[in-house]
C-alpha cells in the first residue's frame, strides 16, 4: 500500500464512529421536530370558534351566580375582551352578530354593577355597532332597542333614545322588538309632556334575546297557594336580611333578584292578599334599588311599579299605600310637584276614610300651602299678591357659609359666601377697657342658615366672635375681634362672596387673593379702602377646568390609620373614595386612585402620583380623632399654616408619617405662598364644605359644621393641583363612629363630596347654576 493511500484512509471516519454518532444524532433531530410540531399545535390550534363562543358563555352565567366575583370589574371585562376577540378573529363564522351581542351584555352586566357612566357607554357603543355593522342579522333590532332602553334609563339621553326607536320601525317594521319600542316610544314622550301613562318608563326591563336561538323563558306556572305562601315568607326575610346587611344592601343585584321573585309571585297566581302585597313589595325593592343608584330612570320604574296596585287591585288595602309612596317619589326624587300633587288628589279622592289619608294631606299641604292658595283668592287682581311677595322672599339672597383664614396671629380674612348678590354695610366700633374691637357687617334683605346664625367662638386667632342678629333691613353679623387697628370689606362675583380682612399692630392687611373690590360701604373711613391690586387668579384667566380628579383614600396597608368603635380608617375611607370616584365618573370626570386596595403608601408618594398622573385637582380622605369624645364634625383643609390650635392638631396627627425633611417643607410651602394653587383649594374647600354639609342635612343627617380651615398637611404639599384633605368624622365620638359604619352615611359623605368637585368645575366654567350638576332635577346622576 501506498503513503497516499494510507493518509487517505486515516482521513476518514471509521465504522466504529459512526456507528457511535448516529443514535444522538437521530435523538437530537427527532427532537427537533417534536419541539416544531408542539410549537405549531400550541399557537395555530386555537379551540374551534364555537366552542369558544360557548365557553364564554358558560363564564359569563357561572359569573352571575358567583355573589362574590360578579361584584368586581375584572371577570367581566375578561368575558367582554373574549366575546370580542370571538368576533375579530373568525370574520366567516356565522354567528358573529351574536358574539359582539354578548359583550355588549356583558358590559351592561358590568355597568349594573359598577352605576359607571363611562361602563353604560360602553355597553351602548356596543349595541349599535351590532346594528351598524351587522343590519340583516336577526339581533339588529334587539340591538338597536337595548341601546335605547340604556340611553332612556341610565343615560338620561331621551332623545338619542327616540332616535334609535324611529330608526327600529324605519328600518325594522315586522322586527319582534317592535311592539316593546313603540311601548317604551310612548312612555319617553309621554314623560316629556309632564304625563303618565300605564306604558310609562317600562325602559328598565331585561330584553328577550333571540340570540343562539334560544326561546323565550316560559311563563311560571301557577303555583299552589301553600307554595306562594312559602315563597312570598321567603322573599320577605330576604328583604328583612337584605336591609340588615350594610354591604349588600346597597348593592344593585340582590334588589333585582327580590323585585323580580315578587314580580313573579305576583302573576304566578290570583290571590287576593299575597298579589297585592307581592306587587307592593317588588315596588319597595325597586325604591331601594333607585336608592342605591340614585338614577331617575329607576325612581320612574318605582313609580310604575307602585301605581300598578292601584291599578289592579284597587280595593286592596295597600292601594293608597302605594299612592302615597308614588307621590313622594315624584316629589323628593324625580322634583315633579306636579305629579305629586295629581297622585295624593286621587289618594284622597279614591281613599277618603284610608289610613294614609293624613300623611297624603300633609304632603300635599307641604307642595301647596294652604294659606297661599287663600290668599291669593282674596286677595282682589290689580294688587300683587302674596305668592308674589312669597316668591321674592325666597328669591332672597341666602348666607349660606362662613369661614375664615388666619395667615398670621396679627391678621384674618373672614369670608361669607350667599347664594347671590345684595347690598351691605360695615362699621368699626371701638371697645372700652377690655371689651373686643367690633366690625358690624349689615346685609340688607337676605336670610342666614342655621349654622350661621348660631355664631361661633374661636380660639388662637385675632377673631374672637361672631354673632348674628336680626336688623331692621336684614341680618347683621358681629365680629369680635383682639385689636382692629385697619380693615378692608369687599365682594367678589361667581359666587357672591363679602370679604372682610381685618389687622392689627403694625401688621399689613392679608394680601388681595383675587379680583377687583366691587361697592363698598361708603361709611367705611377712605383710608380703609384698598385700591385694586393683588394675585390675579392664574385658574380663571386661562380658562382652565376640571376633567381628571385625583382621589387619596389615606392610610392603607400598614398604616391603619386611627382606630376606635370598632372603626378602621384605612377601610372607612377607600369605600369612601370608590364610591365618590364612581358618582365623578358617572358625571363625565376621570378619576385616578392613589390606591384602590389596602396598600402601604408614603405621604409624599401620593401627591407624587397625582402629579404623575396630571390630575386638576387632589382629594385626600381621612377620618378625624380626638381625646375628648365629644369632639364631632365634618371638616374640610387646604394646605396653609394652620389657622387656629384644633387645625395644628389635626395635621400633626396626619403628618407623624410624613417622610419629608425640614428643608424640603420650607421650599415647599414658600412655593404654596406665591402660587394661585393655595387660592384654588381654598375654593374647592369651601365648596365641598358647603355642599356635604347641604348633602348630609338633605339626607337626613344632623352634623356639625366645622367649616374649611387652613393646615400645613403633608399629604398636600409638593402637589400640581388644588388640593384638600376632607376629615369625614370623628371616630372617637360613638354617635359619629357609628354613622361612619353605616353605608347609606357614607354614601351621603360621598355625594356631599362630589357634588362640592363638581361645583367647583361649575365655577370656572363659570356655570353657577341654582341646582349643580350632581342633583338635577332628576336626581339621576347617583
Amino acid at each position: 500500500m501506498s503513503k497516499n493511500d494510507e493518509s487517505s484512509k486515516a482521513g476518514k471516519p471509521g465504522p466504529t464512529l459512526c456507528k457511535r454518532l448516529a443514535p444522538p444524532l437521530l435523538f437530537i433531530v427527532g427532537l427537533c421536530l417534536l419541539v416544531m410540531c408542539c410549537y405549531d399545535a400550541g399557537y395555530s390550534a386555537l379551540p374551534p370558534t364555537e366552542k369558544r363562543y360557548a365557553a364564554a358563555k358558560e363564564s359569563a352565567e357561572r359569573l352571575k351566580l358567583d355573589e362574590k366575583r360578579s361584584g368586581l370589574r375584572e371577570p367581566w371585562e375578561n368575558i367582554a375582551r373574549e366575546f370580542q376577540s370571538i368576533y375579530q378573529n373568525d370574520p366567516k363564522w356565522p354567528n358573529r352578530p351574536a358574539a359582539l351581542f354578548r359583550a355588549a351584555e356583558t358590559l351592561e352586566e358590568l355597568a349594573r354593577r359598577s352605576f359607571a357612566r363611562e361602563d353604560m357607554l360602553n355597553a351602548v357603543a356596543c349595541y349599535e355597532q351590532v346594528a351598524q355593522r351587522h343590519a340583516d342579522s336577526r339581533l339588529a333590532d334587539d340591538a338597536l332597542y337595548c341601546a335605547a332602553r340604556l340611553r332612556a334609563a341610565w343615560l338620561k339621553d331621551d332623545k338619542g333614545a327616540l332616535a334609535l326607536i324611529a330608526r327600529m320601525k324605519r328600518q325594522y317594521p315586522d322586527g319582534d322588538m317592535l311592539p316593546q319600542a313603540l311601548t317604551m316610544e310612548k312612555g319617553l314622550r309621554a314623560s316629556a309632556d309632564g304625563k303618565t301613562s300605564p306604558e310609562a318608563r317600562k325602559v328598565a326591563q331585561p330584553v328577550q334575546s333571540k340570540i343562539d336561538d334560544t326561546p323565550p323563558p316560559p311563563v311560571a306556572p301557577a303555583l299552589s297557594a301553600e307554595e306562594l305562601l312559602r315563597r312570598y315568607r321567603a322573599a320577605k326575610d330576604r328583604m328583612a336580611a337584605l336591609r340588615k346587611d350594610k354591604v349588600r344592601s346597597c348593592q344593585r343585584q340582590p334588589w333585582e333578584e327580590l323585585r323580580d321573585e315578587f314580580l313573579t309571585l305576583q302573576t304566578a297566581r290570583k290571590h287576593p292578599v299575597l298579589g297585592p302585597a307581592s306587587a307592593f313589595r317588588a315596588a319597595v325593592s325597586q325604591e331601594s334599588l333607585a336608592d342605591c343608584s340614585h338614577l331617575s330612570g329607576e325612581y320612574r320604574r318605582a313609580v310604575e311599579l307602585y301605581l300598578a296596585v292601584p291599578d289592579a287591585y284597587p280595593k286592596s288595602a295597600l292601594a293608597d299605600d302605594a299612592l302615597l309612596a308614588a307621590a313622594r317619589i315624584q316629589a323628593e326624587n324625580l322634583g315633579n310637584r306636579n305629579a305629586a300633587s295629581t297622585l295624593l288628589a286621587r289618594q284622597i279622592r279614591d281613599y277618603p276614610t284610608g289610613d294614609m289619608k293624613e300623611k297624603a294631606v300633609a304632603l300635599r299641604n307641604e307642595l301647596n300651602p294652604p294659606a297661599v292658595a287663600s290668599l291669593q283668592k282674596n286677595l282682589p287682581a290689580p294688587r300683587v299678591s302674596p305668592p308674589a311677595r312669597g316668591a321674592a322672599r325666597d328669591a332672597r339672597p341666602e348666607v349660606q357659609t362662613l369661614s375664615w383664614d388666619s395667615p398670621g396671629k396679627n391678621s384674618v380674612e373672614i369670608v361669607l359666601e350667599l347664594s347671590g348678590p345684595t347690598t351691605y354695610g360695615a362699621r368699626l366700633v371701638k371697645g372700652k377697657k377690655n371689651a373686643p374691637d367690633k366690625v358690624l357687617l349689615e346685609i340688607d334683605d337676605a336670610s342666614v342658615v342655621k349654622d350661621v346664625r348660631r355664631g361661633v367662638t374661636v380660639r388662637g386667632s385675632l377673631l374672637q366672635a361672631v354673632r348674628v342678629r336680626d336688623g331692621k333691613k336684614g341680618p347683621s353679623l358681629q365680629f369680635e375681634f383682639r385689636d382692629v387697628r385697619r380693615y378692608d370689606i369687599r365682594s367678589l362675583r361667581d359666587p357672591f362672596r363679602i370679604v372682610l380682612s381685618v389687622a392689627s399692630g403694625n401688621t399689613p392687611l392679608p394680601r388681595r387673593t383675587e379680583g377687583p373690590a366691587y361697592a363698598e360701604d361708603e361709611a367705611a373711613p377712605p383710608r380703609h379702602k384698598l385700591v385694586r391690586a393683588g394675585r390675579t387668579n392664574l385658574v380663571s384667566q386661562l380658562g382652565l377646568s376640571v376633567g381628571r380628579v385625583v382621589i387619596d383614600a389615606g392610610h392603607g396597608g400598614r398604616d391603619p390609620g386611627t382606630q376606635h368603635n370598632n372603626l378602621t380608617e384605612r377601610a372607612i375611607t377607600l369605600d369612601v373614595a370608590m364610591t365618590l370616584g364612581r358618582l365623578l365618573e358617572d358625571n363625565g370626570l376621570e378619576v385616578v386612585y392613589t390606591r384602590t386596595r389596602d396598600t402601604t403608601l408614603s405621604l409624599s408618594s401620593r401627591t407624587e402620583k397625582a402629579n404623575a398622573a396630571r390630575g386638576d385637582i387632589f382629594v385626600s380622605i381621612h377620618i378625624n380623632a380626638s381625646p375628648s369624645s365629644s369632639a364631632n364634625g365634618f371638616e374640610t383643609y387646604f394646605l396653609d399654616m394652620a389657622s387656629n390650635p384644633q387645625a395644628a392638631r389635626v395635621a400633626a396627627l396626619e403628618n407623624a408619617r410624613s417622610d419629608r425633611r425640614i428643608g424640603d417643607l420650607q421650599d415647599i410651602l414658600a412655593d404654596v405662598m406665591l402660587s394661585a394653587r393655595q387660592e384654588e383649594s381654598r375654593k374647592l374647600a369651601g365648596d365641598i364644605q358647603r355642599l356635604s354639609i347641604f348633602r348630609l342635612k338633605k339626607r337626613g343627617f344632623v352634623v356639625k359644621n366645622n367649616g374649611a380651615r387652613s393646615a400645613p398637611f403633608h399629604v398636600l404639599l409638593g402637589a400640581n393641583m388644588p388640593a384638600v384633605l376632607v376629615e369625614l368624622g370623628y371616630c372617637t365620638n360613638p354617635a359619629e363612629a357609628g354613622r361612619l359604619l353605616q353605608a347609606k352615611y357614607r354614601l351621603a359623605l360621598a355625594e356631599g363630596i362630589a357634588e362640592g368637585i363638581l361645583a367647583y368645575k361649575n365655577r370656572l366654567q363659570k356655570r353657577r347654576t341654582a341646582e349643580n350638576a350632581l342633583t338635577g332635577k332628576g336626581a339621576d346622576a347617583m
